[in-house]
Order: structure tokens, then sequence, then C-alpha cells
């Protein structure tokens, strides 16, 4: 207890006050506790320092690691967002395509449910969005009921079937039905895919084609069988009457006519469906080629007494084009009036132009034509009273012609006839752009 006294007499700087010399709050012993404290406050402060600076450390690198997480998630979205705008860019690219095509494509499942179709598909198999939910429905569709009837067919010999069919507008449909096989899963079946392709056009091409061969074949075979026949009449010369021989030579004279005729005719055909020989664009003289249509048929119209009057009221260039192709049509409708007006009948030529449209009519006093037979004349081989023009030398290719020259030119023909009244026939040319419209009247009777 003394020696505490003494210290703190000391520390208050009491006079006369001194450390005891041995003990514990000698002044050798305080030095030493003093040493051991400030010793344990260097280590404590150094340890305390020291984790202050390693926690700082840590937190440092912390938000590092933090911004460059951010830093990589900001890269992985933009580039997950540039993967789903590719992917929507070939979606919409493949769905515009898939819209656009004019054949109809469907997918089935193999359990015959429709997976997707395109608007191709709806308009010509009848379909729409319905049979996603009532595919019952498809049973009372002719175009799917005929896919279902070899649909297993498909999905069990995994091949390809191709029919034919007609959709209820009548249209004839190739439809086309074949496995989906996956190139990836050792060929599963992942669907069906119907192909339906309008091939009503190509049909009409194809019967129109049969058709003319048989009516080409058949017009060849008259005219060779007579002329086949008379020749071997003729091989016993000698032994004909001179009437009897005139006549034979009559009659193949004829016959050598209509077929000569009629390859003439084929060959025109031919030209202008290919358009051979239509680099042509000059100025016609329509005066000088309806004349020399008109001359060079004016024989047979004074060998039926028949009457020829004309009435040109232009004298310029007003058409453009093919001059050949020109005078071949309107020498079609020309013959035809003489062919179809009986003895003693009148035809009239009228040229004129009315607005911006160059009229050419042919009017004759005929046998006519009935109503419901206006717009077939104008088909190939198709003739009217077919014994009548058999007896005229008519093959039925004239007008067809004289049509196909007007689409060329850009113009049409129309007909105005009753039967026992006669008939009109009327070519219409465009006028040329920037010629005058007003010309000289010019008439002209001929008999």
């Amino acid at each position: 207890m003394s020696d505490f006294k003494a210290v703190v007499n000391v520390l208050f700087d009491v006079s006369g006050a001194a450390l005891p010399d041995k003990g514990l709050f000698s002044s050798r012993s305080l030095l030493i506790l003093s040493v051991a404290f400030f010793a344990i406050f260097i280590f404590l402060a150094v340890r305390y320092f020291s984790t202050v600076l390693r926690n700082s450390r840590h937190d440092s690198t912390f938000t590092g690691d933090i911004n460059a997480l951010r830093s990589k998630n900001n890269e992985l979205l933009s580039a997950l967002e540039e993967i789903q705008a590719n992917n929507n860019r070939k979606n919409n690219y493949i769905s515009s395509l898939f819209s656009a095509m004019d054949n109809g494509v469907i997918l089935f499942e193999a359990d015959t449910s429709i997976i997707l179709f395109n608007e191709s598909a709806q308009r010509l198999a009848n379909i729409n969005s319905r049979c996603f939910f009532h595919p019952e429905d498809l049973r009372q569709n002719s175009i799917m009921d005929a896919v279902f009837r070899i649909f297993e067919s498909v999905v069990s010999e995994r091949k390809t079937y191709v029919i034919k069919a007609k959709n209820a507008d009548q249209r004839d449909l190739e439809v086309g039905i074949s496995p989906v096989l996956s190139k990836y899963r050792d060929a599963a079946l992942l669907g069906v895919l119907v192909i339906l392709k309008d091939i009503t056009e190509r049909e009409k091409i194809e019967r129109i084609r049969k058709e003319f061969i048989s009516n080409v074949s058949h017009e060849f075979r008259t005219p060779l069988t007579l002329i086949s026949g008379f020749i071997e009449t003729l091989k016993m010369w000698e032994n004909l009457p001179a009437n009897d021989r005139r006549r034979s030579l009559e009659i193949l004279e004829i016959e050598t006519g209509r077929l000569s005729k009629l390859i003439s005719e084929l060959l025109l055909l031919s030209e202008i469906e290919h358009r051979i020989d239509n680099s042509a664009n000059v100025p016609i003289d329509l005066e000088k080629s309806i004349g020399q249509a008109v001359g060079s048929l004016h024989r047979f119209a004074d060998e039926k007494r028949q009457t020829i009057e004309m009435h040109i009221e232009v004298d310029y260039p007003l058409v453009y084009g093919n001059e050949s192709w020109f005078y071949h049509a309107f020498r079609n409708i020309f013959e035809n009036a003489i062919k179809y007006t009986p003895e003693g009948g009148t035809i009239s030529v009228d040229a004129r132009v009315d607005s911006s449209v160059l009229k050419i009519s042919v009017r004759d006093t005929g046998i006519g034509i009935p109503d419901e037979e206006h717009e077939k004349i104008f088909d190939r081989f198709y003739r009217v009273e077919k014994a009548r023009s058999s007896k005229t030398g008519g093959s039925g290719i004239g007008l067809a012609i004289v049509k196909d020259i007007m689409s060329l030119f850009g113009g049409s023909i129309e007909v105005r006839s009753a039967p026992g009244r006669g008939s009109t026939f009327t070519l219409l040319f465009p006028v040329q752009q920037n010629c005058p419209v007003e010309g000289t009247s010019k008439s002209s009777l001929m008999q």
C-alpha cells in the first residue's frame, strides 16, 4: 500500500516523493511494464491497420468483379438482342416468302392435324383457320379428302404421291403429298407436306394442243384422201370419158388448193404466235393494203355476181406495224364475207376514224351468225356449219388468225350478226399518237 502511495505521490509531483527501490512499483518494474504496454499497443495498431488495409483491398477487388460482371452481362444482353433481331428478320423473310408463293403449302402432323398453311393453300384448297380447332371439317373438303385417302400410304411407305383433283371453283390442281423426314434423327418422320399447284391453264393448253393436232390431222386427211382416190382413178386415163377426166382434175386442183391454203394459214399462225418478223414497225398504207386484198378476191365475188362497195375516209398512215399482217387480217374478213354471202349479195367496206380508233368494217348480206356462236367463231377450226364450210373450202382458222393479229396491233375485233340478216365484222386499231384525225373522203363502187 505504501508502494502504491509512493507511485501516486510521484505522479502528482509531491515534493520529496520517490519510487521504491524494489517491488512491483519500483522504477525498473514500471519501465518494463511501460515497454510491454507500448509493444502491445504497437502490435495491436499494426494488426488493426493490416486488417483495415486488407479489407480495403478486398472491397476494391469485389467492386471490380461486380463491374466486370455487369459489363459482361451487358455484352450478353446485346448479343441476345442481336440474335433475337436476326431471328425475327429471318422469320419475317420466311413468312413473307411463304405467303408470296403461288403454290399452296400445307404442313400436317403425322396424325393428320394441320400445323400451318399459306394464303395460296387457303385459296386453292378452300380452307381457313377454323380447321385448327375443328379438324373434322377437313373431311368435308374434296381436296383434303383426296389427300387423306393416301395419307397413310405416304406415312408408312415414306414415298411421295402426286394426284390431280378439282377444287370447289372447278380449278384443276396438281397435289403433291410428301413425307417430311428429319436429317438429324435417323430420318424420323416429322410430318407430311402437301403442295398444291394450279394447273388449269396448263391443262387448257394441253387440251387445245390435242384438239389442234386432231383438227389439223382431220383437215389434212380429207383432201389427201380425195387426192389419193382421184389419182387412182386417173391411172385409168385412157378408159375414162373426157368429162370424168376433166372433173377429176378440177377436184384435184380444188383439194390441192385447200391443202396449200391450210398450210399457208398454219405457217402464218405459227409466225404470229412466235412473233416472227415482228420487227417491222412501218406506217401502213391502208388504202393500198385494202385495195390489194379486195383485188386478190375480186374474181370470186364476180363469179357470184356480188357487189362490192368501198368507203375509205382516210388517205394517210394511221396504223404502224407489220403491213403483211394487216393485209392478212383484212383479207380473211373480206374472204369470209364473199364465201357466206349468196349470189347477187352486197359487201361493203368502210374505213374511218372515230376519236382515237381506226375502224375498218366489212358488212355483208350473207347467212348471218347466231348470237351464241359469236365468241366461238374465233376459236381455231371452229365452224358454225361444218358441212357448208367444207363446201366453201373454209378451214376454221381464218378468224383465229385475225384475232391473234389484232392483239399484236393492240386492237380488237367486233362482230354484229344475226341469222338471215348478214354480218358486220369491225377491226379496231389504236391510232398512232400525234397523227391528224381528219382526212379526205374517197368512195368507189365496184361491180
